[in-house]
């Protein structure tokens, strides 16, 4: 049955679904006695705010649901990789089909786990209200529009008018930025972290930033702009290739035909509804990696790096650098910690081999001994990076409140991956419960910084915590370091920060509302009289008052020495940014071809 507009007014055989606030202000009327879910707190909160009667969807994607998404995304990425061995597809066309179909399998698994039966009522991706009678239906209307929410999905590039002239001034650009002397690194994008864009300027090299171009005249305009730039990042944009090329059409073939290879039907509907972005992203992949070589020789750019491998231009800049003979050199940003469970285990392989360890890489720069134990695939080498983040402070003013920053985060449905990372409403039920701990309190400060997103931000949380004495809610206006720096204690699930705040000499409360999974191990017994752990762990909502108040009355009893723990962090001895950027520039072994 092929879906349908919706009615004036939305009957009762079929559920509603919200997915964001944008949904419920632009609803049709609900006639008495439907049923309405969603999708995310931003929705919950709007159809409340509307006064829509409305269920949430944590009571039924639970764990189970997040077990049923990684067995899916696995068996997934098992069928395309057989089938893609003997596909001949570039690498890095190779490395995003597999980071595609991993969650296209998670995203249709949790859809699939969450909503109950059909039929429903949803807007799809032009905005209107459609009726889906059934999951391929459902489908059609829904995945393309959660795609095009996450910046995971889309690159911003177009051919400008007359491309093969455009191309030709790029040459020359090159050309010309080669005669003046220096050294070039190449890179996706001017915002390398972690100090290494000012290392880089301090080693006198400049990253030369490949993007595609944006597809009208004033890419003339910006390319004779980046001929005066003097700066410590300068563009050369790429034409992308037509959309009729014969290689394009030939790459985009060979994965129309490995979602045959696909046996579970939800994950080959995805695969398909996914062509598509394919055929946006195709043309500007192979230009980067054709041109980028060319623009690299010419550069003579002794490496490409990046902060993960597994983003479009990304993987098409290290194709690139490998068959221009460069070195490739990923500096890695994100917590990679090995875990005894093999569920949490099957997800943390894949994101580790997808950013940082894969054939496309050739040097993993690494800022954590955590993720330094791990096993590195092939000929990929490892690099260990000390980060100078700044130290705790060794004294506390007496009677200072314990100061809490939550700085967690959670994985939006555009960019899912299960179980070790919460979902929104997870999310939303870990703050609400530490809230509640933290009121409870005296002496205690909670911070909740909220990195602002379509399914929560700063507002919604506000909203289901209400005004509470001693919790304030912020966004991301204030350096993440610099308010971490002030902080005693950080809680968090699954984040990045986590192992910032080891590093900085902080403790760390892990906490979530769902019991699945810990970063790291700790104590899961309040301290008494003294701190005899960096990491602590509440496993559930009751145990976090006795584990705040002790880590509180043991702070004020022996204060903290704001050594970070040996196990996090890297020792005085281990290179940093300066050496990484020297070895940018001065790579010691060279690579050979990734791809003819």
């Amino acid at each position: 049955m092929p879906d349908t507009a919706l009615p004036q007014a939305v009957d009762t055989a079929a559920t509603v679904v919200f997915f964001d606030r944008e949904d419920v202000a632009l609803a049709p009327s609900l006639a008495a006695g439907a049923t309405a879910v969603a999708l995310s707190p931003s929705a919950l909160f709007a159809a409340r705010e509307a006064g829509i009667a409305v269920q949430g969807t944590l009571p039924a994607f639970s764990r189970q649901g997040h077990q049923a998404c990684v067995a899916a995304a696995g068996a997934a990425l098992d069928d395309l990789d057989a089938a893609a061995a003997s596909a001949g597809l570039p690498p890095s066309v190779a490395l995003m089909a597999r980071q595609s179909v991993w969650g296209h399998a998670s995203l249709v698994y949790r859809l699939h786990e969450t909503l109950p039966p059909g039929p429903w009522q949803v807007r799809d991706q032009s905005g209107h209200w459609v009726e889906a009678p059934d999951w391929p239906a459902l489908h059609r209307a829904m995945l393309p529009r959660i795609w095009s929410y996450g910046q995971a999905h889309f690159i911003a590039g177009a051919r400008p008018p007359c491309p093969w002239l455009y191309a030709l001034l790029g040459k020359v650009s090159a050309r010309m930025a080669a005669g003046r002397g220096g050294t070039w690194v190449a890179a996706p994008s001017p915002k390398l972290k972690n100090g290494l864009r000012q290392a880089l300027k301090d080693e006198g090299a400049t990253i030369a930033v490949f993007q595609p171009t944006k597809g009208s005249w004033s890419d003339y305009a910006d390319g004779f702009r980046e001929l005066q730039n003097r700066g410590p990042a300068r563009t050369f944009a790429i034409p992308p290739l037509h959309p009729d090329a014969p290689r394009v059409r030939q790459v985009l073939a060979s994965l129309e035909g490995l979602g045959h290879a696909l046996r579970d039907e939800k994950v080959r509907s995805a695969w398909k509804l996914y062509q598509p972005y394919f055929s946006q992203v195709i043309p500007v992949m192979l230009a980067i990696t054709a041109e980028g070589a060319e623009l690299m020789r010419l550069l003579a750019a002794p490496s490409a790096t990046s902060y993960e491998a597994n983003s479009w231009i990304s993987a098409s800049l290290m194709e690139a650098a490998g068959n221009a003979g460069a070195a490739r050199v990923i500096f890695n940003h994100n917590s990679n910690p090995p875990s005894a469970s093999p569920t949490a285990a099957a997800v943390l392989d894949v994101l580790f081999n997808q950013r940082t360890c894969n054939p496309l890489v050739d040097v993993a720069a690494l800022w954590s001994p955590v993720s330094g134990s791990r096993d590195l695939a092939g000929a990929v080498r490892a690099r260990d990076v000390r980060l100078d983040y700044p130290m705790a402070t060794k004294s506390r003013e007496p009677g200072r409140p314990l100061r809490i920053l939550h700085a967690g985060n959670y994985q939006n449905w555009s960019d899912f991956f299960p179980w070790i990372a919460e979902t929104a409403d997870e999310y939303m039920d870990g703050l609400s419960a530490l809230a509640d701990a933290v009121e409870q309190l005296d002496g205690v400060e909670l911070t909740i910084r909220v990195r602002p997103k379509r399914e929560v931000d700063s507002e919604v949380v506000l909203s289901r915590l209400g005004h509470r004495r001693n919790v304030v809610v912020c966004g991301v206006e204030e350096d993440f370091l610099e308010q971490l720096a002030g902080s005693d204690l950080l809680v968090a699930h699954f984040s990045t920060t986590v192992e910032q705040a080891l590093q900085m000499g902080k403790r760390v409360l892990l906490w979530g509302s769902a019991d699945r999974y810990t970063q790291f191990p700790g104590q899961e017994t309040p301290p008494a009289q003294a701190l005899n752990d960096n990491v602590y762990i509440a496993r559930d909502a009751a145990a976090l008052p006795a584990m705040l108040a002790g880590i509180r009355d043991a702070l004020r009893a022996t204060g903290d020495d704001g050594r970070p723990p040996a196990a996090y962090a890297f020792g005085a001895g281990t290179p940093g940014v300066a050496q990484l950027a020297s070895f940018l520039i001065h790579p010691t072994t060279p690579t050979g071809t990734a791809h003819p």
